[in-house]
């Protein structure tokens, strides 16, 4: 075949594959070759061979009309099974950037082949799907994979909903793309804590403001004052002042890994240089409750200006508005002050804060007195089973919540209500009393005993049904049992039977897992099947089952006993009867001759046996289960002469 008639065999497959493609009309003069017609042509063929000609190339060159329709060429390669160009980015590993970085992206590509023309070039691609192109197209290296290098546009917003991926020029074909987080530039905005833009403090007092920081850190940043704050992660960033004089503060610039960001807000300072003088007393949460005789601290602020040789007192006043100094003079906040001994805990009282020059007082703010507490254990009498609670009851008095430790160890805080119960769970009778008790004062008085008492169940044990009711001596077997009551660690339990005069003699015996095992060879048997009286017993406390039985057989006393007898012609068959007795199965045994028999369960045991001459059947060893035996009787079978 020449070059001419394979040209031939090409274009009327073409024609075809046009005619026949949906979508697809018959190729006119000049509508150009598009490549999804010839998608029939595979590798290692006569065709692609011819194809890769200068022939081939020349027609491609003069058809300038020729382009590479991706979509349809998946299609019909998909129907086709052609290998389809791919492209594969590389892994990105949860790549994180700042807008305007560089980035470096690898590739490999495979599958059908790429135009010689072909190029890859680095994409971005958003949430919508808006395509940017990060660099120039590049050429592949020598096996089809490469680096390639663009810059992220330096308007691109931040998030983290952005893929890159590395695209074909001919065929177009997207490569697989992998996730890319654009970081966001650094913003930075000054703010009070209460939301205000300005503040007035007193000359030498300080100011506190707050940089909120946003974006990615860590943050410097650098305020209108001079102030610089370097690779910080705290956000907001509290800022602390002293002017002298009214000021106004900004933040000049930001910065962090994604290069200067943008700055907002100001607050103003204000310095009141001639103040009226101004006490506040600050009130804990919930008030005061102090304990009498009790130091406590109180804290104030005062501002504006105070004559020389002024000082503070804590003053206390009860209902009647008699106010009364509780603590030393001092020039600052907190004043240590106390309670007056004696001080009825059920009056109401206010405390304030007050100065001598000029002579001014702070606001007033209630104070309960806390005494101190009583805890008392009621005197009683609990009875309860083992293993149930019992409740105690405890009065509470004096400045709670209260605590209280019993002399079991028994501990609860926190209590709010009186009277209060505490649940106990002794295992043995038990005396109770407060070893300890208390409230918002400390420790206070505490007395009152009680006392539980146990009912502890006697200490019993139930020898339960042997799952074998006969064995041999010396067999070890499996003892159930049951308990009630109780049973102290170093307890163990003990299998037992009764001898001849009917004395209960322990046995060896073992104990694990709840499995109680024990090896029954009573000493003294009277008989050749001998019924046992077999108990368990405890040795902490020291407790006697329940008794059971078992029939134990002598060792060594099996029987087996042959019979029959029959007259038979040469030729023909008869039995041989073997019965056992006095023995547990399995039996074995060998006849007188040879044959041999090894643990059967069958009783009697019959064989048939076909003698050629008059022959008399014995048993020459016997044993079974509980040892050996002793064989008696005889089988005659007797062959008549033709």
């Amino acid at each position: 075949m020449n070059k001419f008639t394979v040209l031939g065999v090409i274009l009327g497959i073409v024609g075809i594959v046009s005619l026949g493609a949906p979508g697809v009309g018959p190729r006119t003069a000049r509508s150009g070759f598009r490549l999804d017609t010839l998608i029939e042509i595979r590798k290692d063929t006569l065709i692609e061979k011819y194809l890769r000609d200068s022939a081939y190339k020349a027609m491609f060159q003069r058809d300038t009309t020729f382009r590479v329709d991706s979509a349809a060429l998946r299609a019909q390669a998909d129907s086709h099974k052609v290998a389809l160009p791919e492209v594969v980015t590389g892994d990105l590993n949860g790549l994180a950037v700042c807008a305007g970085s560089p980035v470096s992206v690898p590739y490999s590509s495979s599958g059908g082949r790429f135009s010689p023309d072909n190029q890859f070039v680095l994409q971005l691609v958003d949430a919508a799907g808006k395509v940017t192109n990060l660099g120039e197209p590049a050429k592949a290296g020598p096996f089809g994979n490469g680096t390639l290098t663009g810059v992220i546009p330096v308007n691109t917003a931040s998030g983290s909903r952005y893929s890159l991926r590395v695209a074909s020029t001919n065929p177009a074909v997207n490569g697989t793309p992998q996730p890319l987080r654009v970081l966001p530039a650094p913003t930075a905005r000054i703010e009070l804590p209460d939301g205000s833009n300005a503040v007035t403090v007193m000359p030498g007092q300080p100011a506190t403001f707050r940089v909120a920081l946003s974006g990615h850190g860590p943050w410097s940043f650098r305020l209108s004052d001079g102030t610089k704050v370097q690779n910080t992660m705290t956000t907001p960033y509290e800022v602390t002042v002293m002017p002298d004089k009214p000021t106004t503060y900004k933040v000049v610039n930001v910065s962090g890994p994604c290069g200067s960001g943008t700055v907002s807000g100001e607050i103003i300072v204000n310095v009141n240089e001639n103040p009226n003088p101004e006490i506040a007393l600050k009130a804990p949460n919930g008030g005061y409750r102090v304990c009498t005789g009790t130091p406590f601290q109180v804290a104030f602020t005062a501002t504006g200006k105070y004559q020389a040789g002024n000082g503070f007192v804590v003053q206390l006043a009860d209902s009647t508005n008699n106010w009364t100094t509780i603590s030393n003079s001092g020039t600052a906040s907190p004043l240590v002050a106390r309670l007056p001994y004696g001080i009825s805990p059920k009056g109401a009282y206010k405390i304030r804060v007050a100065s001598t020059l000029p002579s001014i007082t702070s606001n007033a703010e209630n104070l309960a007195v806390a005494a101190q507490a009583v805890a008392v254990l009621r005197n009683d009498t609990v009875r309860i089973d083992e293993g149930k609670t019992a409740e105690l009851t405890v009065d509470f008095g004096g400045g709670g919540p209260w605590f209280v430790l019993l002399s079991d160890g028994t501990y609860e805080n926190n209590i709010v209500k009186s009277p209060h119960t505490i649940r106990v769970t002794p295992n043995n009778p038990t005396p109770y009393a407060i070893t300890s008790a208390g409230g918002a004062c400390g420790v206070g008085e505490y007395s009152g005993r009680a006392f539980v008492k146990v009912n502890i169940p006697p200490s019993t044990i139930t020898t339960g049904n042997l799952s074998a009711r006969t064995i041999c001596h010396g067999s070890e077997i499996t003892v159930p049992f049951t308990t009630g009551g109780r049973f102290y660690a170093n307890n163990k339990y003990v299998v037992q039977v009764a001898d001849t005069s009917g004395r209960f003699v322990s046995l060896a015996t073992t104990y694990k897992e709840g499995v109680l095992k024990a090896v029954i060879n009573p000493a003294y048997l009277k008989d050749t099947l001998n019924t046992v009286r077999l108990r368990v017993t405890s040795t902490s406390p020291a407790v006697a089952g329940s008794e059971t039985t078992i029939k134990v057989l002598a060792p060594n006393v099996s029987q087996a006993i042959v019979a029959g007898e029959g007259t038979i012609r040469p030729g023909q068959t008869s039995k041989v009867r073997v019965a056992f007795k006095n023995g547990l199965p399995p039996w074995s045994f060998v006849m007188s001759d040879g044959t041999k028999v090894n643990g059967t369960f069958l009783n009697p045991y019959v064989l048939t046996v076909a003698p050629t001459s008059s022959t008399e059947y014995t048993i020459t060893s016997l044993s079974s289960s509980c040892g050996a035996g002793t064989p008696t009787g005889k089988a005659l079978v007797t062959v008549e002469a033709n």
